[in-house]
């Protein structure tokens, strides 16, 4: 196993966690105030059986060592409505359970002899965004991995991590109001309400360390964006963290990012950039399509090959 990969692990991926249980049981108040727009987050755009399919470019400094390193490659997303049931932690398809979007990033790239495979999955309350779960999965020549926090209605912040080469963990934390995992960032920013103010307070959670880090979101006003999938007229939105946090483009975040998302009724994601530049993310091509029914790939003028 490559000794530099086996150090990032480590330090990013899997860091280890001593203690199972720590940090307590309480539940986040149901109460506290929603920092999500409702009326966006359940407008009939989403009831149209089919899923928003989005591709991206995505241009980074530093590899998955840390290592300056120049890297590019494709990678996709997909948001879908879909039910959701909170105490089995699955889709159901029975119309029980809880109306919830599913949204996905995944990508592959190459490193010498390593070919990496990675897809996180968030699955979130539809008209709050509250969390139900985050998953992960990777193959990266070294071993399989799953990873996955699960965020109860009441009760804590349940983490499992399994591989055949990294070993098996189980943990939990107390879960906090207001606290989302790493993954759903680019869809709680799409989802943010300013309508009362300029600047919301949320927190991210970190399975790995078992921690909330404080975050702020400021929307910064209008702005113009150019990508190749065209010219989009766009709200600027900065987000900072206390510290860095996981990213899936970035391995580990700067401590302030600018989010672009569209004008209109979709706010689709553009563009994401860490304030040092040390990496982006931006809009390639996107479509709504029941990926499940048919076959995307004929439909794409821009993408050739599957991220």
């Amino acid at each position: 196993m490559d000794f530099r990969l086996a150090a990032r692990l480590c330090t990013f991926l899997l860091p280890v966690v001593l203690v199972s249980g720590c940090g307590g049981t309480a539940a986040p108040s149901s109460d506290a105030p929603s920092i999500t727009d409702a009326s966006y987050l359940t407008a009939d755009v989403w009831n149209d059986g089919q899923a928003e399919v989005a591709f991206y470019q995505v241009e980074r400094t530093r590899d998955q060592y840390g290592e300056a390193n120049r890297q590019r490659f494709v990678a996709g997303t997909y948001l879908v409505k879909q039910r959701f049931h909170p105490e089995e932690m699955t889709k159901t398809t029975d119309g029980t359970g809880t109306s919830a979007f599913k949204y996905a990033l995944f990508y592959e790239l190459e490193s010498g002899s390593y070919q990496y495979k990675r897809n996180w999955v968030v699955n979130a309350r539809q008209n709050d965004l509250r969390p139900f779960k985050q998953s992960f999965t990777s193959f990266d020549w070294c071993s399989n991995l799953y990873r996955e926090a699960a965020f109860p209605q009441n009760g804590p912040i349940e983490v499992r991590m399994r591989s055949d080469d990294y070993g098996n963990r189980r943990t939990s934390f107390a879960a906090e109001p207001q606290s989302y995992p790493p993954a759903q960032l680019p869809l709680l920013v799409r989802g943010l309400d300013f309508g009362s103010s300029d600047t919301l307070s949320f927190q991210v959670t970190v399975p790995d360390s078992t921690e909330h880090v404080p975050a702020q979101a400021i929307i910064q006003g209008r702005d113009s964006v150019e990508t190749a999938a065209g010219s989009f007229a766009a709200e600027q939105i900065t987000v900072s963290y206390e510290e860095p946090v996981p990213s899936m483009i970035g391995e580990t975040s700067d401590t302030r990012e600018t989010y672009w998302r569209a004008v209109g009724p979709q706010r689709r994601l553009l563009q994401i950039e860490a304030a040092s530049g040390r990496y982006r993310m931006q809009l390639i091509e996107h479509m709504r399509s029941p990926y499940w029914q048919e076959n995307i790939w004929s439909r794409l003028s821009r993408v050739e090959e599957r991220p």
